[in-house]
């Protein structure tokens, strides 16, 4: 299958970068074909294409707030509804589950079917999240 992991970093990329990463090789070990992309603010992205997407992005302050390129960047991903995905975001601080669902409303928001979602404290985590995903083909 093809897989799509976009990662939208908020400040510093390189441990969100490592998270996704670590995904894109698990799934790739598990026979995927795997994209892997940040979120660019100068760049329309198209997910069209793709079987599956995981999208990954972080806590943006207090409150379990994400950041609002989150859903201009979904908006603008092509044609996305029915596409099943993964959403996850880095632990940093509190409210990390809160984040997570508010990055999983604006995935639904767009129609995508999230079928997984998780909390990543490392790159262990982040390759055991990617296999335990349910990605395949109906």
């Amino acid at each position: 299958m093809r897989v799509a992991v976009v990662y939208i970093p908020v400040q510093d990329p390189e441990p969100l970068a490592r998270l996704a990463k670590s995904m894109a090789r698990a799934l790739e070990s598990a026979g995927h074909f795997v994209d892997l992309a940040v979120a660019r603010a100068d760049e329309s992205p198209r997910l069209t294409g793709y079987d599956y997407i995981v999208i990954g992005t972080e806590g943006a302050g207090a409150f379990g707030k994400i950041s609002d390129r989150v859903p201009h960047y979904l908006a603008q991903a092509g044609m996305i509804t029915g596409k099943r995905s993964m959403a996850f975001l880095r632990k940093s601080g509190f409210m990390s589950e809160k984040a997570l669902a508010r990055l999983m409303k604006s995935m639904e928001a767009e129609g995508m079917i999230v079928n997984c979602a998780e909390v990543l404290a490392n790159e262990a985590s982040a390759a055991e999240a990617a296999r335990g995903a349910p990605v395949e083909r109906f």
